[in-house]
């Protein structure tokens, strides 16, 4: 589905293709369960969340916070398209390069046993429909044996998106069980797509037939999204394609499957915002007539896509 299969293999690390949702909606709630030791307890907590359609999605662990006891373990799911990990060590700053997500969140360090004195844990990248031609998976456990208060990142989203597990003493009193916790998760989650739905609207305001919005994000939610998806334009008209509503790292593309001009096909390439050093806008001047289709090389799969009808001049 893509032109270019080459930048959209190198940079799976950045976005994931449509999957099955797993987690709190369209399934059944999830449960503590028994494991070997009789009284430990394997946890589940969700990360990322997104809309049913996929166009919003989250940045966040369902739930943030959770108190296990020594012993117990926690099951990590994908719920979302978008790529996240699950990383413990020196807080991880979000990715500002391609390079530094292929170095540090694709590879899996550490063992099923989580060790706090490691100086770096880290899950690999979790999606819900893993990429054959790059490693990543749908789940990833973490038994705990040692007591504390343990941060956890995403090393995609960096800080913003957090966990902590508070493990106590062996067969230690819950203060929440699972149920609990799937409550609060799915509480946080509707707050989520609120959150994303404000920011496109937002956006949408400020988008005009000659100013496209690449996307949409802000610490909570991202827009994986054209803004506007469907432009009608005069021939002769310049569009511009602006990443500059995105307020973290996400990489996109507008890329016309059929356009072409001085014969090549018109693409951006990698857009980034600005924050990363951009290149954060693209502009496209369109002199022909008909509908010219486009899409996000990375972004796709999840409905990222748009269409420029261009007229003739009265």
């Amino acid at each position: 589905m893509s032109i270019h299969p080459s930048p959209k293999r190198s940079l799976w690390a950045i976005t994931a293709l449509v999957g099955l949702i797993v987690g709190l909606f369209g399934t059944a709630p999830a449960q503590a369960s028994a494991t070997e030791d009789p009284h430990a307890v394997t946890w589940k907590v969700l990360v990322g969340e997104q809309s049913p359609d996929m166009a919003i999605q989250g940045m966040r662990f369902l739930p943030g916070e959770i108190w296990i006891d020594q012993g117990d373990s926690i099951s990590f799911l994908a719920n979302s398209a978008e790529i996240h990990t699950v990383s413990y060590g020196t807080p991880p700053l979000p990715p500002t390069s391609v390079d530094n997500v292929l170095a540090d969140a694709v590879p899996r360090v550490g063992g099923p046993v989580f060790d706090p004195a490691a100086t770096w844990t880290n899950s690999g990248i979790l999606t819900t429909m893993p990429s054959p031609e790059f490693p990543s998976t749908t789940s990833y456990d973490q038994k705990f044996t040692a007591k504390g208060n343990f941060t956890f990142y995403c090393l995609i989203h960096g800080e913003m998106m957090s966990l902590t597990v508070h493990v106590q003493g062996a067969h230690h009193r819950y203060p929440h069980r699972q149920a609990y916790y799937n409550e609060l998760a799915e509480e946080q989650a509707e707050e989520i797509i609120a959150d994303g739905q404000d920011l496109w609207e937002d956006t949408a305001d400020r988008a005009t037939s000659t100013h496209v919005y690449v996307g949409a994000s802000d610490t909570e939610a991202m827009v994986m999204r054209f803004i506007w998806p469907k432009d009608t334009v005069p021939a002769g008209t310049t569009v511009t394609f602006d990443m500059g509503a995105n307020q973290v790292f996400v990489p996109h593309t507008v890329t016309f499957a059929a356009l072409q001009q001085n014969g090549k096909t018109v693409d951006s390439g990698t857009l980034f915002p600005a924050s990363a050093g951009g290149p954060s806008t693209f502009t496209v001047t369109f002199d022909q007539t008909g509908t010219w289709n486009y899409f996000c090389q990375f972004h796709d799969d999840m409905g990222m896509a748009g269409s420029v009808t261009v007229t003739p001049t009265s």
